[in-house]
């Protein structure tokens, strides 16, 4: 291959690359954010949540019990279906996740309340 041909696509790479990223950004889906409330123990659990909805920690990072996922954005069409935020809402701490997106990965991390 000629070396001036591959100088050009080398060039036309380094500039096409990042413009299509740029391009193709805005066009990813993104999720929609969910929490679950966090609590110490499953009576703290059960003021907020019938005793179906709670359910014990697994992971390691939390023990205690968790209630159900809902939206965040409680003017979104799905959350009439979730079972919301909780009735007294003093949960220990709450998990911040998103639901759906590209692939529909959800991302999980812990935050504090």
């Amino acid at each position: 291959m000629d070396p001036q041909k591959r100088s050009q696509i080398v060039i036309l790479t380094l500039i096409g690359l990042p413009a299509a990223v740029a391009i193709a950004a805005p066009l990813i889906p993104q999720g929609q954010e969910v929490r679950r409330n966090l609590y110490p123990d499953r009576a703290a659990c059960e003021r907020d949540y019938s005793p179906q909805h709670c359910q014990q920690g697994t992971g390691s990072a939390y023990s205690g019990f968790h209630g159900p996922y809902y939206y965040t954005n409680r003017a979104a069409p799905q959350a009439g279906s979730d079972p919301g935020p909780g009735r007294i809402a003093a949960p220990k701490a709450v998990e911040i996740s998103t639901r759906g997106g590209f692939g529909a990965f959800g991302r999980a991390m812990h935050a504090a309340s």
